[in-house]
């Protein structure tokens, strides 16, 4: 069976044996996702084969202080909070890795964090990285560490339009 494409989290997705080699992140999906979603707190998004979830990122608005970003995003008079987008969590089962699904998931949260930028605005994706390797995978996406606290990283909306 063919995977699908990424769509909305449902009750009908199979989430108990998604094992990404990350507990925080296994935890969130199992027990979080889906009442995150249906509450309005984080739009989740997975791609499964038969129902089983193989693959899920959340993303949602979220606001950073200004002197954490570089002055290019800075510029224009920018409220304080800075509206951004936060793509909170993002992973894929281990028996999935190299497919190309979590570069596939990556595309597709920053083609949708571009359409809501342009609905209510946003200046950066940003991204809690869970530990120093999540980081480095960040890192060589094009996604900066923040000045307050390196496991917080940034890329620049125009910056995501030009690489998507």
């Amino acid at each position: 069976m063919p995977l699908s494409p990424p769509e909305v989290i449902s009750a009908f997705h199979l989430t108990e044996d998604f094992d990404c080699g990350k507990s925080v992140l296994n935890n969130w999906l199992k027990v979080r996702a889906l009442s995150n979603h249906r509450n309005n707190f984080t739009a989740v998004m997975v791609i499964h084969e038969n129902l089983r979830v193989l693959g899920f990122y959340g993303l949602a608005p979220t606001a950073i202080v200004p002197t954490s970003l570089p002055r290019n995003i800075r510029t224009g008079q920018p409220p304080d909070p800075i509206p951004c987008l936060l793509l909170g969590q993002m992973a894929v089962d281990i028996t999935c890795k190299g497919t190309g699904i979590g570069t596939g998931l990556l595309k597709h949260a920053m083609l949708r964090s571009l359409e809501a930028a342009k609905l209510v605005g946003g200046r950066a994706l940003l991204v809690n990285a869970v530990d120093e390797d999540a980081a480095a995978f960040w890192m060589k996406r094009g996604f900066l560490p923040t000045r307050d606290n390196p496991m917080v990283l940034f890329r620049a909306m125009a910056d995501v339009a030009r690489n998507v």
